[in-house]
């Protein structure tokens, strides 16, 4: 729903009523991820989307019954015939669409949150009693049975998925992480590139280059910040967590080298440098003088980006996007392990 919250502050204010059709399961291959949402509002406008535009139709029809007055329910897809030309999903897998009239009085609270990068979650009931009862629930503050345990785990990883209440009841929980922070070093048009792309995949963008000449909101205009820092300086005071991505593209050992001696040895789940084999072999050589073993060293993506031969700077942004997504599905499936989750497709 994190995507279309805009619209959905506007239908709001606009005192339309919204129904909501939310991917709360997914089993094998399919579209989109649960916390996927498709909304029908009661002027008769569509946002979001569930599939890739399999099932949307039938989601929308559940949508319209239940903002006419029908009772919210559980919709299953999967592929319902040989030929998968039936309502279904034809990629093989199965999706549970949770479909309900969204609560109100949540979206001014929720977007406050979300614009603020303050970390909360919703939370939809799915046993009968009440299926259908959303409510926020902040880190630390137990809601409606579920655990602030599960809504703190839920959240460090970003993934949405069912936990069972004190009572046993399913309760769907999406969390509302606040932006992971992607930092960027050297104003130049590698980064200016890097910054849009990064801004596509949710990160909060800051751009750093002690260069003033270069380091411009004319340069940068989508940059969450700017700061003419030096590197190292920067990233000993800055934010660092498991999911904060660092790229170093000024290939200036003088800039490099102290910056990378800070960031190899903090808790960043992304590390990349641009350089050179020749400039590779040197900053390495400077950092192990500087005490960085091996296996820190061996956290470094560099060059940085999937090597396809890429040129321009739009071409080596896509291919750092690339390799960031697949250090991030990797993280994010190592830190899914440790969490239990109850399931409503069995």
């Amino acid at each position: 729903m994190k995507d279309i919250i805009e619209i959905l502050e506007r239908w709001n204010r606009e005192g339309a009523e919204v129904a909501l059709g939310t991917v709360v399961e997914r089993v094998g291959s399919a579209p989109r991820d649960p916390g996927a949402a498709l909304a029908v509002s009661s002027t008769g406008v569509v946002t979001g989307g569930v599939t890739g535009g399999c099932v949307e139709p039938a989601v929308i029809r559940e949508a319209s019954e239940v903002l006419q007055g029908g009772r919210a329910r559980l919709v299953h897809y999967g592929l319902d015939d040989e030929g998968g030309f039936e309502v279904g999903l034809v990629c093989g897998g199965r999706i549970a669409v949770a479909v309900y009239r969204l609560d109100p009085t949540l979206i001014d609270p929720l977007a406050a949150a979300v614009q603020s990068d303050t970390p909360v979650a919703v939370t939809l009931r799915l046993d009968e009693e009440r299926f259908g009862e959303q409510a926020l629930v902040f880190p630390g503050v137990p809601a409606n049975g579920a655990t602030s345990d599960a809504v703190r785990s839920l959240l460090e990883i970003g993934e949405s998925a069912i936990v069972e209440t004190s009572d046993g009841d399913p309760v769907f929980v999406e969390p509302y992480a606040p932006r992971p922070n992607l930092y960027l070093f050297g104003a130049s048009d590698h980064v200016a590139a890097l910054v849009t792309i990064g801004k596509q995949l949710g990160y909060r963008v800051t751009v750093c280059d002690p260069r003033r000449v270069f380091l411009t909101r004319e340069r940068f205009p989508l940059a969450d910040e700017l700061t003419d820092e030096w590197p190292d300086q920067f990233l000993l005071r800055a934010p660092i967590d498991a999911r904060t991505a660092i790229c170093l593209m000024t290939h200036d050992l003088k800039f490099d080298v102290p910056a990378l001696r800070v960031a190899l040895v903090s808790e960043a789940g992304f590390i990349g440098a641009m350089g050179s084999v020749k400039t590779r072999a040197e900053r390495d050589a400077r950092l192990r003088e500087l005490g960085i073993g091996d296996a820190d060293l061996a956290r470094l993506h560099q060059p940085v980006g999937i090597q396809v031969g890429a040129r321009t700077p739009d071409e080596v942004a896509v291919t750092i996007a690339a390799q960031l997504i697949e250090a991030n599905v990797i993280a994010r499936a190592k830190r899914s392990e440790t969490i239990s989750r109850a399931t409503v497709l069995s």
